[in-house]
């Protein structure tokens, strides 16, 4: 897979993985509601490492706005991504998306629109819907952008949200290993076979890397999450993340690894969103 690609899908599956974390929170005990932490949250991107090599990516820098925000039907992530590359010989590639998307609660619903831009021009825009049939059901995905078109889903596939509810609901029954079909709209077919490995909880005092009522006295864990592509017999993942994820659903840790680099993701500013004003609520 060309670097191009790769990189077509890196920011973007942030934005999947960090909207889902973000919704969630830490699975307590049934009888407890679960605590969630809409917020807004901005991420430095840096060079992480290199494989040196010609043509290989000698600097990075970008950023990640993000923002999730809970409705009473389901949650919405906003997310605007730039990021610009320079090669071993001097050569600049300036790429950025911005990423919006809904899913709802019961997690049978998706909805997604993604603008690719590549040194300051739009190159795609992808939209549609999907729907699940039930749990742990196919569904369908229905595109109106780049053109009509529709996708079937297999069974057991999930969307970003509920995925990160069985993440951290298998971390807080020290599972190892999850492994999940997870549909994300970043590109292609968009469907991942999503292998995760889980660390043992981080105690609540352990310091964080930043410093926010947010995440102040909060448990957490490590999370590796190695992603294959769904149309490709492979041995090795398409790419690599490994993320520190709070209790209440915040990434502060961040790291994105493909086998010629990788890209870091430092949390610089994070700030609390008002839960929704519901009906009954």
């Amino acid at each position: 897979m060309s670097l191009n690609r790769r990189l077509r899908l890196l920011p973007i599956a942030l934005a999947g993985l960090v909207l889902a974390l973000a919704g969630i929170g830490f699975t307590p005990p049934a009888s407890a509601a679960p605590t969630i932490a809409p917020h807004f949250a901005v991420y430095r991107l840096s060079l992480g490492k290199s494989s040196g090599g010609s043509g290989s990516v000698a600097h990075a820098r970008g950023r990640i706005e993000f923002q999730w925000s809970e409705g009473c039907d389901g949650w919405t992530v906003s997310q605007r991504t730039r990021l610009i590359l320079t090669s071993s010989q001097g050569q600049e590639f300036q790429s950025g998306w911005t990423l919006k998307a809904w899913e709802s609660k019961d997690g049978l619903s998706y909805r997604f629109s993604i603008r690719r831009i590549e040194n300051d021009a739009a190159v795609e825009e992808t939209e549609g819907k999907a729907r699940l049939d039930g749990s742990g059901q196919g569904g369908r995905v229905v595109y109106t952008a780049p053109e009509a078109r529709e996708m079937v889903l297999p069974e057991g596939t999930l969307f970003p949200t509920k995925h990160s509810f069985e993440l951290l609901a298998a971390a807080a029954r020290n599972e190892l290993l999850l492994w999940r079909t997870v549909f994300d709209a970043t590109g292609g077919d968009a469907l991942f076979g999503v292998n995760a490995a889980m660390g043992k909880p981080i105690p609540a005092d352990t310091p964080a890397a930043f410093d926010s009522p947010l995440i102040q006295g909060q448990p957490s864990w490590r999370m590796r999450l190695a992603y294959f592509n769904s149309d490709e017999q492979q041995s090795e993942p398409d790419h690599e993340q490994m993320q520190r994820v709070y209790a209440n659903g915040v990434v502060d840790e961040l790291q994105f690894e493909y086998p010629d680099f990788a890209l870091n993701a430092s949390l610089e500013r994070l700030e609390a969103l008002p839960p929704p004003d519901c009906p009954g609520g």
